[in-house]
């Protein structure tokens, strides 16, 4: 997939038509867009996701709304005011023309409500109609699940490594495998099963038939449980996009924007200190498990001592003479001094005496191997009581931080249902509702997949007594190895798939790792768990133990990611996929990517992200690109670009930006009444 153009009408804050064409050449394939903040650069990435996906990322205001103020405002009355944003891209040698359109019918209505939002395709210039989905072939080039690795947020990609995101990330890993394929033949052969299952019983004897019935009963109670779940994540995928629709509103709010994005700060915080709790909780679990037995020794420790210091009052340690050494001279019948020890003699009987006290030899060794063993777990009691004391402290004073924060946000929800603005009050009303709908949804899905887990134990057991039966005719006989030829089928294509999703997610870790190692100094290493969720360890005496991240850690944890997903997708399209992608170039769009990190990350990843994709588009504020962001991505730039924002504040101060020995305005004066944006190309001929 490669970027070509963009074009925008009436979208947001570009009034009419804009373009902007895409550095697509070897060496320089950076598209580099200025402008400040509101200026048009989230604008820019969600007109990506808008157009492609009709989506929006989760920073993006008031997403029901795209079309242009200014064009409402100058267009007459009962007159229709369009809005639509164009990407054109090639992949696999075709051409792709993709443009999502949205219109409003101007009247005296304060509440203008949006029309169309279709998407229409173009490929070599002929438009997809049905029964063909434009949607469809703009999947086949990257699927909906992953197009948020290809474009995304910077101001807030840390997210994307935080454990509430590993269902999606399974999700894009599973398209990406293409093991829906997989998935279809395990279905198939699953329906075959249960014909054969009815076969049998039609044949069979009352037993069979009572035990296929009962089968067949639960079976059926997993397909409405499994349908359950399926409604239960669309319908929290809903009241999450619901959940977050109120909150861009709320923060949009001049009344109580600020209070709005001190409780998103707050939330931020509680997921934070929870994830650190959960991670303290962890780790005492594991020092108790590895290491609280020394504890419950005390009393077997003292008895050793006992008995050990009880051998060496008897002078029975150490031990003077060996065994074998004694034995050795019995049978010689003669004793080191010459003397004779013939049976029956008091000197035969005097070494004899020794055999006993000689046996100790052995008992003084396990007494020593013993003895330094008991001594270690001596010195591992206070330190294990240490550790522990140490954990539930910090345990307690995660609890308590959380307690503040939670009992802050309640502060806020109350303060907000009791604002007199009734929009606000409502709002608050409203969000509240959602976040308790989402915890009931969860509660809900989590008893539907234990359900689940029982029922698959039963209909096992059922199986197997199915199974033991005896046949009882030769067409009952070949039902029953067809039935076990159909599990024996599943079988193996489930272990194909778990090896499929296994070496993929081992490469994807290897590649992860490689790329954190490049611009991290510490010494924690990325790891993807089965469920792709992705943490940060570190290697302790005792184990792996999880340690929490920074935001800044976070952030590159999650390009880290991405640039293996993109790793990865190139490699599995080519190889692997059985969707014989033949294509494996990508482009990466980014917003804001270097706000929040320190210099030497900003430098790191300056240095990193060219490498990381095909093509390269970042939207950056002025503060944001200098320095040594610029210094590392300016000889890997093609196209450039200035966001011009009109301002039609009477006091607003203009703001200049300097690039490639030219001044370009990045705040001016509008002309009129109107705020909007203009797009500037910067000349780059003269840049080497």
């Amino acid at each position: 997939m490669k970027l070509l153009s963009i074009k925008l009408f009436n979208f947001r804050q570009f009034w009419g038509e804009v373009e902007i064409e895409f550095a697509n050449f070897l060496g320089r394939s950076i598209t580099v867009v200025h402008g400040n903040n509101g200026a048009g650069k989230t604008t820019l990435l969600n007109a990506f996701t808008w157009v492609l996906y009709g989506q929006h990322t989760g920073a993006f205001a008031s997403p029901e709304q795209h079309i242009n103020k200014r064009a409402i405002a100058e267009t007459a009355l009962n007159s229709r005011v369009d809005c639509w944003v164009e990407v054109v891209f090639e992949h696999n040698n075709n051409r792709y023309r993709a443009r999502r359109s949205c219109y409003v019918e101007k009247t005296n209505s304060t509440d203008l409500q949006e029309q169309g939002g279709e998407l229409a395709l173009q490929i070599n210039n002929k438009l997809v109609k049905p029964p063909e989905l434009p949607e469809d072939k703009i999947g086949q080039v990257l699927p909906d699940s992953l197009h948020r690795y290809f474009f995304f947020d910077g101001e807030r990609i840390d997210r994307m490594a935080k454990s509430e995101n590993k269902s999606e990330i399974a999700k894009a890993i599973k398209t990406l495998l293409s093991v829906e394929v997989l998935d279809r033949a395990i279905h198939h052969l699953k329906e075959a099963r249960r014909s054969l299952d009815k076969e049998l019983a039609e044949i069979g004897d009352p037993e069979t038939k009572r035990l296929v019935q009962a089968k067949n009963d639960l079976l059926a109670e997993r397909t409405e449980l499994e349908i359950k779940r399926e409604a239960l994540v669309i319908e929290m995928e809903d009241q999450k996009y619901l959940q977050t629709q109120t909150s861009a509103a709320l923060r949009a709010s001049d009344q109580i924007g600020q209070i709005q994005a001190r409780r998103d700060d707050l939330k931020q915080q509680v997921e934070e200190i929870q994830a650190q709790l959960d991670r303290s909780e962890d780790k005492l679990r594991r020092t108790i498990s590895a290491r609280g037995y020394a504890v419950f020794l005390t009393d077997a420790i003292a008895q050793f001592r006992t008995l050990s210091d009880e051998l060496r009052q008897r002078g029975e340690l150490p031990a003077g003479i060996k065994q074998q050494f004694v034995e050795d001279l019995l049978e010689e019948e003669s004793c080191i001094c010459g003397t004779p020890l013939k049976a029956g003699t008091k000197p035969r009987k005097q070494v004899e005496s020794w055999l006993d006290r000689s046996g100790i030899q052995d008992v003084e060794e396990a007494v020593i191997r013993m003895g330094g063993e008991v001594s270690s777990i001596e010195r591992q009691i206070p330190e294990f009581w240490a550790e522990v004391e140490q954990e539930q402290a910090s345990i307690e004073n995660l609890r308590r931080h959380l307690s503040t924060l939670e009992t802050q946000l309640d502060d806020i929800r109350e303060q907000l249902k009791g604002s007199e603005d009734v929009n606000v009050q409502g709002m608050e009303q409203r969000l509240e509702q959602i976040e308790n709908k989402i915890i009931e949804l969860h509660r809900e899905d989590e008893n539907a997949a234990r359900d689940i887990n029982e029922i698959d134990a039963e209909v096992a057991n059922l199986n197997k007594q199915i199974k033991d039966l005896k046949a009882k005719s030769k067409q009952q006989a070949q039902i029953k190895r067809q039935i076990t030829a159909a599990e024996d089928a599943i079988v193996r294509i489930e272990e194909v798939r778990r090896r499929v999703d296994q070496k993929f997610r081992e490469k994807l870790e290897e590649k992860v790792r490689k790329i954190f190692r490049q611009v991290s100094f510490k010494t924690q290493v990325p790891k993807l768990t089965e469920n792709y969720e992705l943490v940060l360890i570190e290697t302790l005496m005792d184990g792996e133990s999880v340690v929490a991240p920074s935001t800044g850690e976070n952030q590159i944890l999650s390009l880290s990611f991405i640039g293996s997903v993109i790793d990865r997708v190139r490699y599995w399209s080519k190889k692997y996929s059985l969707l014989g992608l033949a294509d494996s170039s990508f482009p990466i769009v980014m917003d804001s990517p270097f706000g929040t990190l320190d210099e030497n990350y900003r430098r790191q990843i300056a240095r990193l992200i060219p490498t990381l994709a095909d093509q390269l588009v970042v939207l950056a504020t002025k503060t944001q690109w200098r320095g040594e962001v610029e210094t590392e991505m300016a000889p890997y730039i093609g196209k450039e670009y200035v966001l011009v924002f009109n301002s039609a504040k009477p006091e607003s101060q203009s703001e200049l930006i300097e690039l490639n020995g030219r001044t370009f305005p990045l705040v001016r004066q509008s002309p009129n009444e109107f705020e909007y944006t203009e797009v500037l190309e910067v000349d780059r001929e003269a840049d080497g």
